[in-house]
C-alpha cells in the first residue's frame, strides 16, 4: 500500500517536471497571432516554461522538496492521482517530502509537453510522463506513466508560478488489476 500512495502522489508531483527543454507538440507551431481571448505561440514564454520545467526535474531527482515546492503560487493547489488535494505550497513542500521518502532512488524519468496554451497572464501546459524508481528495501523497480496539466499565473515579478496542478496515472490500482487470465 505503501508504494501505492508513493506511485499516486508521484504523479501529482511529476506535472511540474513535465520538460526537459524538448519543443513540444506541432500544436503549438500552429497556433497563430493572438486574438483578444485565445491563446499564442510565445516563444519567450514557452522558453521560461521549458526552463522552469528542466530546473524542477533537477530538484525532484535530487530530492529537493522546498525547491521542487517553490514553483507553487503560495495558495497553489496540486492534485495528486488517488488522494486529497494539497493546498498551499507549504502542503505542497511536504506532499514532496513525504514523497521523496517513499521513493527511494528516482531511476529513471522522462516527461513530454504535448502542448502549451500561454495567454498574457497565465499558461495551460499538457503533457505526459514515464519514470521509474526502487523504494527503500525494495528488490524490484516500480514503473509509472500517465499525463498532467499544469495551470501557470503570470506573477507581478514577472516569473511564472504554477497555480494548479493535476496528474492521472495510467496504471490501474493494485486492487483494480484485471484478473489473471484463467487456465483451462
Amino acid at each position: 500500500m505503501k508504494t501505492l500512495k508513493a506511485v499516486a502522489l508521484l504523479g501529482a508531483m511529476l506535472a511540474v517536471a513535465a520538460c526537459t527543454g524538448g519543443t513540444g507538440a506541432s500544436g503549438d507551431a500552429t497556433k497563430g497571432a493572438a486574438t483578444a481571448s485565445g491563446p499564442t505561440n510565445d516563444p519567450a514564454v514557452r522558453a521560461v516554461i521549458d526552463s522552469a520545467n528542466q530546473k524542477f526535474a533537477v530538484a525532484f531527482k535530487a530530492s529537493d522538496a522546498a525547491t521542487a515546492a517553490s514553483f507553487y503560487e503560495q495558495d497553489a493547489t496540486s492534485m495528486p492521482p488517488n488522494m486529497e488535494p494539497e493546498s498551499g505550497r507549504a502542503a505542497i513542500e511536504k506532499g514532496y517530502t513525504d514523497l521523496f521518502k517513499m521513493l527511494g532512488k528516482v531511476g529513471d524519468f522522462t516527461a513530454q509537453v504535448k502542448d502549451v496554451d500561454a495567454y498574457s497572464d497565465h499558461v495551460i501546459e499538457i503533457g505526459s510522463y514515464a519514470m521509474s524508481f526502487t523504494p527503500a528495501g525494495a528488490k524490484e523497480g516500480v514503473k509509472d506513466h500517465g499525463s498532467y496539466i499544469n495551470y501557470w499565473r503570470k506573477q507581478p515579478d514577472g516569473s511564472w508560478k504554477i497555480h494548479r496542478d493535476a496528474i492521472i496515472s495510467a496504471n490501474p490500482l493494485p486492487s483494480m488489476a484485471p484478473p489473471a487470465a484463467s487456465k483451462k
